[in-house]
């Protein structure tokens, strides 16, 4: 089959591609998704939790994946291979032969409910998703939140395929998806552009036998070991030693194995000492007694709050860092242990440590097909075999026109610039397709039938999911108690309610009963909301008149040994959801046009790339610079680190072309005064020599740069001879620096301080050697010296540090706390240093010597915040919205940052994250339109009292107090709900989530009351993590007891003491809130609010006469489906043990002195 579109192809559904997808997705660009593994997510769906955060990595990532899987402009193909290229149309257009691998199960009936799996008889088999820790079945779905969640056959390990017997799985799925007479097809797609983001794989270290992979148990890779901390690992997040289960007391962690290595792969693989860290940190979380020692040649950190979080590790954990190179790993007979032999480079001695396991950190290599791709491709790789990037600044851009690279394929790096390519990438296919042509965003939706302002009439749907819910629960049971309830006019059984024929069931059940609110009963809502809401749409319902019961992941998978209580359970839930459906509303989205246009603050270099590309696009651009020229510290650049690059003539070319640009309005010595609106309508005051001006913008990009720290003016070091590096460049340029001496490099002065700039500047060690490199090639007998704590460089740089020990270039190492220091003595001056390898401290007579200039913050910045309300870094950099998959967004959306306004960085990565600004900048422009969801707060301005009491709990400054009434802009509330609880007047609502709605549903809960030998739990769980922690504790089967029935929320935050109160008052037992970890909630700080309310809360309650202890607040992430389980079953234990709670001894008692 043939598709010609305006369409793009990405070759890898990681992180990179996953965010690439959606973004173009989301202009209405056809994107077709290419993934040669049975699940999309790649390897960040391996980890465990994302530095330096930490992060669950599943929890940020899933709804990422999941997305994608219902993007109307995305085709998902997984268990996928691309086969063939064809340039056509003069290489305008790209055929592609697309191979899609036969599964032995149709995705379309496959409902993911595991059966097969369970039924499989072929165990053990290593699991690839386990880095072979684990074990899985000949049938398997690689993970529990795999998209598609869909099973695949391993035909080198069926029995059917092997033997020609068994066929077990194709004989219980429910669904009838297994076919065995699947065959390969191939299909071609056209399109214009193609983004390669396949990743990379790991080095084996078993090539390396002096460290013992492959032969002892307790020898693991770093990625082994991150899935051995995951709660989803093949421990459940137990730190256990392979080889007998113990727990370990003492860990060692070896890193560059086969990285900076010239017989192996002499190139640094960038992250490993920061993944090392996190891991470090972990695992002193899980258990802080555990002795651990991580052996590095430099601790290279490669990005933003990475320096701080390694002086976290070693300060707040007790990590210990030692420069030490391995020399092998033995294991002791006597003691079981392993042996660990190095070089101590600091004492100058060879030493031996005991250790219960051993992490090596292999190095990075291009993932196994990356060769045979670029030979289909046609496109250059570098002598490691990574994907070669063509232009030197913007480095996702290939030799062929048209195709891109991005993220780890191209060389090693973290997720974070792997997104920031993902992004630059995407933007950079719009240059091939004709924007104007692309479909705007659809128009407003007419429900045709109901609009769900009558008396409810509600239809009750409870699935089987096969045997999934139906062995445990009893489904008809159920389904004739939903009858029961009140306004519910039909109720029906289905043994798969996702599936296409129940969708078209409920579809006609709606218009012939004429039901207006739906209830479906079956799994979690997490996953299969969006299906029922379309379903609900396609039907001419409302979509938000839809409610779901979770009688699957949170009843039969976690009670299946108890069935009545599970039934029982399963008919409250149904109840509590019911309950919600009577109250729920039709809502509407809210919708604004988008002002063409964005304005550009700052006029460097990435904010003229930034504007050129908007240009490019179509779009007008507004360009504020506050200086009287463009060009920023551009002007004074002479030469970027080992880029063979004319930056003069660059820099010339780039300003002309904005100059010309009619579409390109520059405004210089101007500053911004005041900014109004949100995304698609901010109105911008600017002003120039005292006048102002009103700008009309739709979206913003801050790219106002950073400033040069002047060390030797800091350290007083103002002396003859003594030049900052940009100094040094002017004297070598001009022929005036001493062609003899002694010339000494003295880096990290200034910055990777304990306080103050406790941050690392990234450039200074690459641009000193450089310059180093460059004076001793043309000054052979001049002596140079670098004087570095660690040298960190970017990748393709490794090499140079080699050619520069080579050429004589002399380093010296110093320990933090004792920086070097210039004196001068009879005219001379002196570098007196601590040389950390030779443990002396040495005085060097020096001709000169050079500062490198840290990047700082400008001055300014706090101002510009301030205007633009976003926040900034304790350091004074600006502050994304997050550092993994929202790198230069800021939490109010339409504003974007880039470049050294963000941190520092190279110039590469200034370049890549200007031309992701823009992208996004541009999205919706080209939308035409901003439509959010309409679950956000909403203000009935006849109850406000003007208290302003929400204004300042709102972490995304969508509340604004005007005219002595509290204002609530749709366009920047993201609906976690914690203003509606700040409000003493009741005046705010949370739509979707109102108080009348969750009250209802806590007396559901409670309806009829709980008999006297029951114990009750009501649990209070925030939609993104806590929730989906219940829902993994389901798909894994993580027992627990049934005692407790589960209200959710988006946000801890929106947990009101009035909810609590009210399940008190009506008998509850006990109540548990549980959200997002601290500084990993979904929506910056609502647990922290949520934490402070359920202290106050266990003071009243103690004040009230009930035990504190019956309300608890817990914290767990979506990937903790064990702890979920461990805490709920310590709860319901504790509230056992303090028995009935007094009101429901009352209540009782009342009950039988009424007589009823």
């Amino acid at each position: 089959m043939t598709e010609v579109n305006q369409s793009v192809l990405i070759i890898g559904g990681g992180v990179a591609g996953i965010n690439a997808a959606l973004d173009l997705a989301d202009q209405g660009i056809q994107v077709y998704l290419v993934e040669r593994n049975p699940s999309i997510g790649g390897r960040m769906a391996q980890l465990d939790k994302t530095f330096p955060t930490l992060d669950c990595s599943i929890c940020i990532l899933a709804p990422k994946m999941v997305e994608v899987s219902r993007h109307p402009n995305i085709k998902l193909l997984t268990y996928a291979e691309v086969e063939k290229v064809e340039k056509v149309d003069g290489g305008r257009l790209f055929n592609v032969t697309v191979l899609l691998k036969p599964r032995y199960v149709d995705e379309s009936k496959c409902t993911g409910c595991g059966t097969c799996v369970e039924k499989c008889p072929v165990k053990n088999i290593p699991n690839e998703f386990d880095a072979g820790l684990g074990s899985r079945k000949a049938i398997y779905i690689p993970f529990p939140q795999a998209v598609p969640l869909v099973a695949t056959i391993d035909t080198k390990n069926c029995l059917y395929f092997t033997k020609n017997v068994c066929q077990v799985c194709e004989k219980f799925c429910p669904a009838k998806a297994v076919d065995f007479n699947q065959k390969e097809k191939r299909i071609t797609i056209s399109v214009a552009s193609i983004i390669v983001a396949t990743g990379f794989d790991l080095l084996d270290p078993s090539i390396l036998p002096q460290y013992g992979y492959g032969k002892f148990k307790d020898v693991l890779t770093s990625l082994q070991y991150e899935r051995l901390l995951c709660a989803t690992g093949p421990t459940g997040g137990n730190l256990i030693r392979p080889s007998n289960g113990q727990k370990p007391e003492q860990i060692v962690f070896i890193q560059c194995v086969g990285s900076r290595n010239e017989e192996v792969k002499p190139y640094c693989s960038q992250i490993c000492c920061t993944y090392v860290t996190k891991q470090a940190i972990i695992t002193k979380e899980h258990d802080p007694s555990v002795k651990i020692l991580v052996l590095y040649n430099d601790i290279r950190i490669t990005g933003k709050g990475q320096e701080e979080f390694v002086r976290r590790a070693k300060e707040e954990f007790g990590v210990e860092y030692v420069k030490g190179l391995p020399g092998d790993v033995t294991l002791n007979p006597k003691t079981g242990k392993l042996d660990v032999r190095y070089l101590d480079v600091a004492a100058g001695e060879m030493k031996t440590v005991p250790a219960d396991l051993v992490i090596l950190s292999p190095a990075l290599i291009p993932s196994n097909d990356s060769k045979k791709l670029a030979e289909i491709l046609g496109i250059e790789t570098d002598e490691y075999g990574f994907f070669k990037p063509s232009d030197p600044l913007l480095p996702v851009e290939t030799n062929v026109p048209g195709i891109y690279v991005c993220g780890a394929c191209s060389g090693p790096k973290c997720i974070t610039h792997s997104v920031i390519q993902a992004i630059a990438a995407g933007g950079l296919t719009q240059k091939r397709l004709n924007l104007k042509n692309i479909k705007k965003v659809s128009e407003e939706k007419k429900w045709t039938v109901m609009k769900g302002i009558e008396k409810p009439r509600i239809g009750v749907f409870v699935c089987h999911c096969g045997t999934n819910i139906a062995s445990v629960v009893d489904v008809k049971e159920v389904t004739e108690y939903a009858k029961t309830l009140p306004n519910v006019v039909y109720a029906e059984e289905r043994l798969f309610a996702c599936s296409k024929d129940s969708q078209e069931v409920i579809k006609n059940a709606i218009r012939e009963h004429k039901l207006n609110r739906i209830v479906v009963a079956s799994c979690t809502p997490r996953t299969h909301e969006p299906l029922f809401r379309k379903t609900c749409e396609e039907a001419g319902l409302n979509p938000y008149l839809f409610e779901m019961a979770n009688i699957r992941e949170q009843c039969s998978w976690v009670h299946p040994k108890n069935p009545k209580e599970a039934t029982e359970k399963a008919k409250d839930l149904v109840r509590i959801a019911v309950s919600k459906a009577n109250l729920l509303q039709p809502l509407e989205p809210f919708r604004t046009s988008v002002t063409p246009t964005t304005l550009v603050v700052g006029g460097g270099f990435s904010g003229l790339l930034t504007s050129k590309i908007i240009a490019e696009n179509g779009f007008d651009v507004y360009l504020v610079e506050r200086e009287p020229e463009l060009g920023g510290s551009l002007r004074e650049t002479e030469r970027i680190p080992f880029k063979d690059l004319d930056v003069k003539s660059r820099f010339k070319q780039l300003v002309g072309e904005l100059l010309n640009n009619p579409k390109i309005k520059v405004f210089t010595s101007t500053t911004i005064k005041e900014v109004k609106g949100s995304i698609g309508n901010f109105e911008v005051t600017i002003s120039k020599d005292g006048a102002t001006e009103v700008l009309k913008v739709g979206t913003i990009v801050v790219a106002t740069g950073s400033e040069k720290l002047n060390v030797k003016k800091l350290y007083g070091y103002d002396l003859p001879n003594v030049y900052t590096l940009e100094e040094y460049e002017k004297a070598i340029e001009t022929g005036k620096n001493p062609k003899n001496g002694v010339l000494a490099y003295v880096l990290c002065l200034g910055v990777r301080e304990t306080e103050g700039r406790t941050y690392c500047s990234l450039t200074c060690c690459s641009e000193a050697l450089d310059q180093a490199i460059r004076v001793k090639t043309t000054y052979p007998e001049k002596d140079v010296y670098i004087v570095y704590r660690d040298m960190r460089l970017p990748f393709g740089v490794e090499e140079k540090y080699l050619e520069a020990r080579k050429k004589g270039i002399m380093f010296i190492r110093y320990p933090a706390g004792r920086p070097p220091s210039i004196t001068k003595e009879n005219g001379n001056l002196n570098l007196n240093v601590y040389d950390l390898e030779l443990r002396v401290n040495l005085k060097i007579s020096v001709t000169e010597v050079v500062f490198p200039s840290p990047t700082i913050p400008r001055e300014d910045n706090k101002e510009i915040a301030s205007t633009l309300k976003v926040p900034l870094t304790i350091s004074g950099f600006f502050l994304e919205s997050h550092p993994k998959l929202r790198p230069i967004d800021f939490s109010t959306d339409g504003i974007y940052v880039c470049g050294t306004a963000y941190g520092p960085q190279h110039f590469e990565e200034k370049a890549c994250q200007a031309a992701a600004a823009a992208f996004h900048a541009l999205i919706p422009m080209v939308k035409g339109e901003v439509v959010n969801e309409p679950i956000v707060a909403i203000v009935d301005e006849d109850l406000c009292i003007g208290c302003a009491n929400c204004e300042p709990v709102c972490e995304y400054g969508a509340v604004r107090i005007e005219e002595g009434v509290s204002k609530i802009n749709p366009f920047i509330c993201k609906g976690c709900g914690v203003c509606a609880v700040e409000c003493p007047a009741r005046a705010i609502t949370m739509q979707h989530f109102t108080d009348k709605q969750i009250l209802e549903m806590v007396r559901a809960a409670f309806t009829p009351p709980p008999k006297p030998e029951e114990t009750s739990i009501l649990g209070f769980m925030c939609n993104w993590c806590a929730y989906a922690g219940a829902d993994t504790a389901g798909v894994s089967r993580f027992e627990y007891p049934p005692e407790i029935r589960i209200i959710r929320v988006m946000c801890s935050g929106r947990v009101d003491p009035l909810h609590i109160l009210e399940a008190f008052r009506l008998g509850a037992d006990g109540v548990l809130v549980a959200g997002c970890h601290p500084g990993d909630c979904h929506y910056i700080g609502g647990n922290y609010k949520a934490e402070k309310r359920i202290k106050q809360m266990r003071s009243l309650l103690k004040g009230a006469g009930l035990e504190e202890e019956r309300l608890r607040i817990e914290w767990v992430s979506a990937g903790e489906g064990q702890r979920f389980a461990n805490v709920v079953k310590e709860f319901t234990e504790q509230v056992k043990k303090l028995g009935p709670s007094p009101i429901k001894k009352f209540l009782l008692r009342q009950k039988v002195e009424g007589g009823t």
